[in-house]
């Protein structure tokens, strides 16, 4: 289309740290419901209109550099991302090309194949005592590097050193001082383990070491290939069990060289990249944010300047750069140093640029213009920022990408989630401690664009909601198996009530899915109409109609099924997880069957016996509480109706069953305290009856208290013929009245 081409500079903002100006496609919807997404290239809502002019979307994310376990930073980019897409194609309609891509060439990857590589090797050549001999150098090597301020060429002295730090101090100037001092205090520990122990405690600090001593040596692609594929295919587990849709296409960056080279000479030949001594290709930033048809970092200019970030976007391997026309110039091609992989090119042998790869994959699927590119906000410059540069240098165009859709941060309890802070947190660890409806739903509940704070207080949120839901789909499906052919049909004011009240929500839902695509306010719609629809069937009790309640269920169902939750196949509610999956109806029937045939032969028993009712009504109550609780089926009696049937999952037996043995203690403990009250209460009894019986004349009667008493046996003189003192003989009066009272009572 025109406006994508060549466009006269003067169209574009002005201003020091404005963004450049974005054309938004032509046509397209408009009026209410008009589905409108945060822009990052405007940093507003846009209406989404697509290049194509009608239903058939395109769309690049960036997908994972497969060197390390995906972590939970990963899955909010990637489940969040996945909720858009499902809510475009499903909700929306739309026809997307969903392509991602698989970042196997990379520096870090590089870095760890190499370490692992000599790790392993030196592992299988060396002994214990070999290695712990090296492990001092290793040290040395590491605290130079890492900890400066030790100072010491004595790794023995680093634990007394250690002691002595301010280490919340140190993390001010060093985030990372926890974590590197733990690696060395490691390492110096490794003599007192054995076996893989031994060779964990010592990991840390000997691949860098080893690295820096023979990393130049390892030159077998395989080698670097072999930890990528590794990773790819955990990272392909991981999005699976997070039930994450895969790419329509997946583009790998090894099978991508040579068109990457050829794109980058396109670059070259329009004038915008340029090749240095070393054999090393740099993308001209200068030159092309001058031309008037072109403009630099759309998503972010005032990162321009950052070097830092462009540092970090050139990778850890680059070299000094010293051909560079700008300190902001970035890397197209590099040349390969030993111990890096490397491919033929017009420069040299050599490897791509990470940000170019992007590029090149995106474009030979989609295109030369993409109507959406997604990605973490922490890509945003300089990568994506790069590749729209490089795209555009390479096309000649204006606009390669019309709405960039980047994901917000994650946080851990408020903090950036990192390995020193010890809340680093991978896949396969979450899905431990949450389940991958939780997960989804926490992410749900937070705005895909937004921060997001993984902590307590969201999760209960989510466990809430869980609740909510589960709770409602099991109700209804229950009350739905005990209707019968008598129960009324006729709507009243009530159910009249809650169909308007799904109407509104499926309106407010539109409208949330409409407002960039906002999954937190829909999950509060869907929460208040579970909700209305509890406040019915209390209301209603057994005159409570069913088909309000089934058309709600459908609806929560619909919109849970399309942001990613699963289902049941049948619309009514989600999975529990506990499908027997493929067993035929006799092996599903069969433990019900015998409960059924169990609970026959013991009524027949008790009635051949001339039981009494009581032993029919237990044996009605242990196979609600017994039989059917252990096939997960919950039975609720009801006043005046038949009792509602539940299926329940293991978890919700298993709080049951909690519940019920803590209501057993409590009784338990109850009548303990219960009998202890009336021993007590019998022994206060006794007491009081064997002190009834003494007269009151003779209570003072012991000699080894007093030696004489007055007429009515009230002492006058203690044991050694004292006088007993006013005060004492009123006591002694006192309790003497007393004791009248309780004896004439007896």
């Amino acid at each position: 289309m025109k406006y994508f081409g060549n466009i006269p500079r003067n169209i574009m903002s002005s201003g020091k740290i404005s963004q450049p100006k974005w054309i938004q496609p032509e046509g397209g919807a408009q009026g209410r419901r008009a589905l409108k997404l945060y822009n990052s290239l405007t940093r507003n809502k846009e209406v989404f209109v697509p290049n194509s002019g009608g239903r058939s979307v395109t769309w690049y994310s960036c997908g994972p550099t497969v060197y390390d376990a995906a972590h939970m930073g990963h899955a909010r980019n990637y489940v969040s991302i996945d909720i858009n897409r499902r809510l475009l194609q499903d909700y929306f309609g739309y026809d997307v090309k969903f392509v991602q891509n698989v970042t196997d060439i990379d520096d870090k990857i590089i870095l760890r194949a190499r370490q692992d590589y000599l790790f392993d090797q030196m592992r299988s050549s060396k002994s214990r005592d070999e290695i712990l001999e090296e492990v001092k150098f290793a040290v040395l090597d590491y605290t130079k590097k890492n900890l400066p301020s030790y100072g010491s060429e004595d790794v023995n002295e680093f634990e007394k050193w250690y002691a002595l730090q301010d280490v919340e101090k140190e993390k001010l100037s060093n985030a990372k001082f926890p974590m590197h001092a733990n690696a060395i205090r490691n390492a110096l520990n490794s003599k007192n383990y054995e076996g893989e122990e031994f060779f964990e405690k010592v990991r840390d600090v000997m691949m860098p070491y080893l690295d820096i001593r023979f990393g130049s040596s390892v030159n077998d692609r395989e080698v670097f290939r072999k930890l990528s594929a590794f990773w790819e295919e955990k990272y392909d587990e991981d999005m699976r069990l997070l039930n994450v849709l895969a790419p329509d296409v997946t583009t790998r960056v090894s099978e991508y060289v040579p068109e990457i080279v050829e794109f980058v000479k396109r670059i070259v030949d329009n004038g915008y990249g340029y090749a240095t001594e070393d054999g090393s290709v740099y993308f001209d930033t200068t030159k092309f944010d001058k031309d008037e048809n072109h403009a630099y970092a759309k998503n972010q200019p005032w990162n321009k300047g950052d070097l830092e970030l462009v540092s970090e976007g050139e990778g850890s391997l680059v070299g000094s750069g010293s051909g560079k026309k700008s300190s902001s110039d970035f890397a197209l091609w590099k040349s390969s140093k030993e111990g890096e992989p490397r491919w033929e090119s017009p420069w040299g042998e050599g490897r791509p640029g990470w940000h170019i790869e992007c590029s090149v994959m995106a474009s030979d699927v989609l295109g030369s213009n993409i109507d959406i590119h997604s990605g973490g906000i922490d890509l945003a410059f300089p990568h994506h920022d790069n590749e729209m540069a490089q795209s555009e240098a390479c096309f000649d165009n204006y606009q390669w990408v019309n709405y960039f859709l980047h994901t917000g941060h994650l946080h851990i309890e408020g903090q950036k989630m990192s390995k020193s802070l010890k809340n680093f947190i991978t896949v396969q660890e979450s899905l431990r401690m949450y389940s991958s409806r939780q997960l989804r739903l926490a992410f749900c509940l937070t705005q895909w664009n937004s921060q997001m704070d993984f902590k307590e207080s969201l999760l209960q949120e989510v466990r809430g909601l869980e609740s909510l839901f589960g709770n409602f789909f099991k109700n209804v499906r229950a009350m739905l198996f005990d209707i019968d052919a008598g129960t009324p049909k006729k709507l009243g004011s009530l159910e009249r009530e809650i169909l308007g009240v799904l109407d509104e929500s499926k309106k407010r839902v539109d409208e949330a899915f409409c407002d960039n695509l906002s999954t937190p306010v829909a999950m509060k719609v869907l929460a208040e109409l579970v909700s209305q629809c509890n406040i019915y069937i209390t209301k209603a009790g057994a005159g409570a109609k069913i088909e309000p309640l089934v058309d709600v269920v459908k609806f929560v169902t619909r919109i849970l099924g399309i942001v990613g939750i699963a289902v049941r196949d049948d619309g009514f509610g989600w999975e529990t997880g506990e499908s027997r999956g493929g067993g035929s109806v006799e092996e599903m029937a069969l433990p019900y069957v015998k409960c059924l045939s169990k609970f026959r032969d013991e009524v027949r028993n008790l009635a051949i016996g001339n039981a009494d009712k009581k032993e029919y009504l237990n044996l009605t109550d242990r196979v609600r509480d017994v039989d059917l609780l252990d096939l997960n089926v919950a039975v609720d009696d009801r006043a005046g109706q038949g009792a509602l049937v539940k299926f329940i999952t293991s978890d919700e037996r298993k709080t049951i069953l909690e519940e019920r043995a803590e209501g057993e203690r409590r009784k338990t403990d109850k009548a303990a305290k219960d009998k202890a009250r009336k021993e007590k209460a019998a022994v206060e009894e006794a007491q009081k009856l064997a002190k009834a019986s003494v007269p009151p004349q003779e209570m003072f009667k012991d000699p080894k208290l007093y030696s004489e008493w007055d007429e009515e046996g009230i002492p006058t003189k203690d044991k050694d013929g004292n006088e007993i003192t006013k005060s004492m003989a009123k006591r002694l009066k006192k309790q003497w009245l007393n004791q009248e009272k309780v004896y004439k009572s007896k």
